[in-house]
């Protein structure tokens, strides 16, 4: 499988996801006009890897994987696919693996660290909830 890489747009947010580094980040703004056409296949690369760990026979309590999101805005769609991006980690995190999540947001948007707040508590995995300088 390779790493995925989308360049950000004035509606689509940065994509990294890197394998090799075990590392999955999310930075901008998520208003996407098609916000399936957008997640779906971000979502299908995430739950094929996902997937491919959850095969191997492997320890997962030295298994990591880092998320970052550094979202300025999002709407609620892409909050939905965020949480399903979340929820497909939370297969390995269940097993014993650390999954790491940084999620941003500035000190004046309450929105952003409350969406934070709130998909930490929906998916039942801690995030560290990071100000912006």
């Amino acid at each position: 499988m390779e790493n995925l890489y989308i360049e950000s747009t004035e509606f689509t947010p940065k994509i990294l996801f890197d394998l090799k580094n075990r590392k999955f980040e999310l930075k901008g703004i998520s208003r996407p006009e098609d916000v399936i056409a957008f997640y779906e296949s971000i979502n299908y690369k995430v739950e094929k890897y996902v997937n491919e760990v959850l095969e191997k026979e492997i320890d997962f309590s030295n298994f990591s994987f880092n998320l970052k999101f550094d979202l300025t805005y999002m709407n609620s769609a892409s909050s939905k696919y965020i949480l399903h991006l979340l929820d497909h980690f939370k297969k390995i995190f269940n097993k014993g693996a650390k999954i790491n999540v940084n999620w941003y947001y500035d000190d004046l948007d309450d929105q952003i660290f409350e969406d934070g707040e709130d998909l930490s508590d929906v998916i039942r995995i801690p995030f560290n909830l990071i100000p912006r300088n």
